[in-house]
């Protein structure tokens, strides 16, 4: 997946991104029937990962972390073993040897089918993504394998922040200056395109931000979990506006928990000082989407026409934002790149990516979120931009170490390939408790329909930064 941190993260990442590729959640978007604003329909294909070949693993060759290492002969190293390139590393099973970040693991037979899967990966191993990065990879065990890298809490053999690998030849490396083509730049390891270039905000933190709205409810949990509207509806920071056969009258879809309400209200306010000077984009007020209806129920449903799957959407644990933009009228819900199938096809031209990072770095302070849906295209550079940010010391470090993204550069069969083209998608954790940020366990489950896609954490992203 592509580049965030999550979760997905991605983001995908995944996710968990964050970051980077991406971690994915749930379809997030169903047709109502009308011709709303936003609301899509849903197809869900799952992709395809290489054939099978029919290798075995063989021995493993030590050797020095980083991108110092010596070559070694073709398909000699066994997973766990240190590598420059996929070439190093031997197959296991048919499934093709790749380097990860400096270490030897194998590509997935297809899409992990849940955290720590063995039916996708040849024996001693098991399928997980990783945060910033496309596909699925079989993560060797420490217990069956020699581990060049480290032992995380799964027992999986992984990469850690020292060890690296050549971008020109390995599958998972880290860019250097002058290894991206054309029209892109090396942004925190990732070639990005250009439209991450020229418009770096520079050092931080930037304005002390004096007088922003509470971030944290810390009343009962009768009292955080209230269903209530924006009031008032417009702000220089937010924009509330009728949305999806709403009318200034009748605002009958924007109802969210207090405590969402309160971290929406407190990151948009907190954006808008801490970009004051920022020449990027329209800057102003960021437009709000579908929340739940005032009983809890998912928006059209007192329409007969409920706008987005079961188990979403509803008693106000989501909203759907607008991205911040370029060269529009406003920050209002609409696409932000070429698209197809309801998902960006080319970067996004339109997004704002540095205000939208620093919107989602403040949603990430709260240890409420439970996970940040876009689309994967957007997270790409979301997550580049969001590690950027933290590196010059513009968001906070708890947040920086709590980057919980979603998103799917190709299909992967979790959902968040399509709908995020022009919203993304804030979800709380259940109940009123602070969620499990750990994202070596991978993303929390989004709905009981569909799991978060399960995810490693990279060691490239944040790097310095808390764990």
């Amino acid at each position: 997946m592509a580049n965030t941190r999550f979760a997905l993260v991605a983001a995908c990442l995944a996710a968990g991104s964050l970051i980077g590729s991406a971690c994915v959640i749930e379809v997030d978007e169903a047709t109502d029937g009308n011709d709303n604003e936003y609301i899509d329909g849903v197809s869900n294909a799952p992709g395809d990962s290489p054939p099978p070949g029919d290798q075995k693993p063989g021995g493993t060759t030590p050797g020095p972390a980083g991108n110092d290492k010596p070559k070694q002969p073709d398909s000699s190293i066994a997973p766990g073993g240190a590598c420059s390139c996929d070439t190093e590393c031997q197959a296991v099973e048919g499934r093709a040897g790749i380097c990860v970040y400096g270490v030897c693991m194998t590509r997935a037979s297809a899409s992990c089918s849940g955290a720590g899967s063995t039916a996708e990966c040849g024996a001693g191993s098991r399928c997980w993504s990783m945060e910033g990065e496309e596909g699925s990879i079989c993560w060797p065990d420490c217990g069956s394998y020699d581990c060049q890298g480290s032992c995380d809490g799964d027992n999986s053999c992984v990469p850690n922040d020292k060890t690296n690998c050549d971008y020109s030849c390995g599958s998972y490396c880290s860019c250097q200056v002058g290894d991206c083509a054309s029209g892109e730049s090396c942004v925190s390891g990732k070639c990005m395109p250009d439209v991450m270039s020229g418009d770096n905000p520079g050092p931080g933190p930037g304005p002390t931000c004096n007088n922003l709205p509470d971030r944290d409810c810390t009343g009962t949990a009768a009292y955080c979990g209230e269903l209530v509207g924006f009031n008032p509806r417009v702000t220089p920071h937010y924009d509330d506006y009728a949305i999806n056969g709403e009318t200034s009258a009748n605002q009958y879809r924007s109802y969210l928990r207090r405590d969402l309400k309160m971290l929406i209200d407190y990151a948009t306010a907190k954006t808008l000082c801490k970009s004051a000077g920022w020449n990027t984009g329209n800057g102003g007020a960021l437009g709000l989407g579908d929340m739940s209806e005032a009983n809890g129920a998912i928006p059209g449903t007192a329409v007969n026409q409920p706008g987005h799957p079961k188990s979403t959407h509803t008693n106000g644990f989501d909203i759907d934002l607008a991205y911040y933009q370029k060269n529009t009228a406003n920050n209002y819900l609409r696409p932000i790149c070429q698209h197809a199938d309801y998902h960006c096809t080319n970067e996004p031209h339109l997004l704002d990516v540095w205000r939208t990072s620093m919107f989602l770095g403040s949603i990430f302070e709260s240890n409420r979120v439970r996970v940040v849906g876009v689309d994967g295209q957007a997270g790409k550079v979301v997550t580049a931009a969001i590690n950027e940010l933290c590196t010059l010391g513009w968001l906070d470090s708890f947040a920086c170490s709590h980057v919980k993204m979603a998103f799917e550069v190709t299909n992967m069969g979790y959902g968040w390939f399509q709908f995020h083209h022009h919203h993304a998608h804030i979800s709380l954790c259940p109940g009123n408790t602070p969620c499990n940020n750990a994202m070596d366990a991978g993303m929390p489950k989004m709905s009981s329909s569909f799991d978060a896609m399960p995810m490693k954490r990279n060691p490239q992203l944040f790097k310095g930064l808390a764990p």
